[in-house]
């Protein structure tokens, strides 16, 4: 036996030193021998992680050298395991073994450390990151979902993704499709019979679920596998990933090929959204000339400047005519205009200008503060300025990267019962609310997606109950933003029998739900 352990020792030695054995440590016809170098050769294929505590492998050795010497009592013993173990290429794995059971244990002991952090749990993440590495391409249907605090879900949007290295094509419900062929990015409209060429920056669908990218996360963040669902009539593992900076999100990774299917963003201003493959087939033919520039006969080309790719932000000064505000975070690329700069980092984005105008919120998006200033919150977005710059984050890691620019920077909370303040209470009729909702996603009374509108027609109509006839009374200059947490906001007005309107979204907490008054404050 002293023979055999030997000759496995010098055959593991060989591997470690990335050589190839030589032939006389073939079994030469030893069916042990066969077994043990099968063995080996296996778990040497296997990924090496983080260590777990140095001293975890005397007392895993002593437990497994215990219970084999049990299970052989009176014949075999396992006389000594001496392991070594480095992440180094340079390091050795020694094994003075002698019999069979004992080269076992070692093997055993072997192909645990290989395991890395969830060696008793769940080692998906690792064999993720393998599946999506062996990806040369993908095609799938994803759909974005939003739910809001009460459990209420709807569909956002649905999209067909095809995407090979660099290159992807997106194709929305409406028939436009947005290419990047690593060179040049353009979308077809069919409704316009347009061709737009556009900016070399990510795709706001593509970004927001990418497999590798979010591959890529999942190792570098923190995370725990916290159960096992169901996805679109796929068994998958459910991940909790938790980003330095940021809130925890899921990640299902389907358990036959190992790739995440549906990824779901922790919940902002009420709002949570998913991103669901509902089909998915990787590693197929896909056609070449989806990604060739072709604009279809009789399509008006709109040539959109497409920035200059620059190396470095002192370039992109130059060439904007400002300094850039830098995340921590270096980004993938940078792309310069003459009068704004865009950092690129593959799932967000961050986009710069120099301030012109008034600050004005979008109606309906809510808002926090950074620097100092208000923040416009929407669902993939955030907006502010800051030191004479006008700031825009875009995409899954938007909070992250968003405070490594505005550390101060402090997101609305749903729950602060803003509404609950009003000191006259507004009797609202449910009924008629998603009545109201439904003409509104119809396309119709559009105003009432703006609190500031909606707050007009309110108070106007407590100065004239029998209508608004021409211009309002109060008019728009009187009304200002207080507050808005996303599911709440809070209007003030400067004049007239009403001091502050208090609305909610009741049907939908998301920029395509309505405004109700539910309470006011007299003047």
């Amino acid at each position: 036996m002293d023979e055999l352990a030997n000759k496995l020792s010098e055959y593991i030695d060989s591997l470690n030193a990335e050589q190839e054995p030589d032939k006389q440590r073939e079994s030469n016809g030893n069916p042990e021998l066969e077994k043990g170098l099968a063995a080996i050769r296996q778990i040497r294929s296997l990924r090496e992680p983080a260590m777990p505590d140095s001293d975890y492998p005397a007392k895993l050795a002593q437990v497994v050298t215990e219970r084999l010497a049990a299970d052989n009592a009176g014949s075999r013993q396992a006389e000594n395991i001496n392991l070594k173990n480095s992440r180094s290429k340079s390091s050795r794995l020694r094994l003075i073994l002698t019999p069979v059971a004992a080269i076992a244990a070692g093997l055993l002991l072997f192909f645990l450390f290989s395991r890395g952090p969830g060696m008793f749990g769940s080692n998906i993440v690792y064999a993720m990151d393998k599946a999506v590495s062996q990806l040369s391409n993908y095609h799938g249907v994803l759909e974005i979902t939003t739910q809001n605090a009460a459990g209420e879900e709807w569909l956002v949007r649905r999209a067909e993704i095809w995407s090979e290295g660099d290159k992807y094509a997106v194709q929305q419900n409406d028939g436009s499709l947005t290419v990047n062929n690593g060179e040049r990015k353009w979308q077809i409209r069919p409704q316009e019979h347009k061709v737009a060429l556009l900016p070399l920056v990510p795709d706001p669908v593509k970004s927001g679920f990418d497999l590798r990218d979010e591959a890529q996360h999942a190792m570098q963040y923190p995370y725990a596998v916290v159960g096992e669902e169901p996805v679109a009539g796929r068994s998958a593992k459910k991940i909790e990933i938790s980003p330095p900076g940021g809130s925890a999100y899921y990640l299902w990774v389907d358990t036959q090929t190992n790739l995440p299917v549906q990824l779901q963003m922790a919940m902002q201003n009420a709002l949570q959204t998913t991103y669901t493959f509902t089909s998915l087939e990787t590693n197929i033919e896909i056609d070449p000339n989806l990604f060739a520039y072709e604009p279809p006969a009789g399509y008006q080309i709109a040539d959109v400047n497409p920035g200059q790719l620059v190396a470095a932000a002192g370039e992109a000064s130059a060439i904007s005519g400002f300094a850039p505000l830098l995340p921590q975070m270096a980004p993938n690329r940078i792309l310069a205009w003459p009068d704004r700069i865009i950092m690129d980092y593959g799932d967000t984005t961050v986009a710069e200008k120099l301030v012109a105008g008034n600050w004005a919120i979008i109606p309906g998006a809510a808002l926090g503060t950074a620097a100092g200033s208000p923040l416009e919150v929407s669902t993939d977005k955030l907006r502010w300025r800051q030191n004479g710059l006008e700031i825009e984050v875009e995409g899954a890691r938007r909070i992250e990267i968003a405070r490594q620019i505005a550390a101060d920077l402090t997101l609305p909370d749903p729950a602060d019962g803003l509404a609950a303040q009003g000191q006259v209470a507004v009797p609202v009729d449910l009924e008629i609310v998603r009545a109201d909702q439904k003409q509104v996603d119809a396309g119709h009374t559009p105003w009432q997606l703006d609190p500031l509108q909606v707050s007009l027609t309110f108070v106007n109509l407590q100065v004239s109950p029998q209508g608004i006839v021409g211009e309002p009374q109060i008019g728009e200059s009187s009304f200002q933003l207080a507050a808005n947490n996303g599911a709440e906001a809070v209007v003030t007005v400067n004049k007239g029998p009403v001091k502050q309107v208090y609305l909610k979204r009741l049907i939908r907490q998301d920029e395509s739900g309505i405004w109700s008054v539910v309470a006011y404050d007299p003047r």
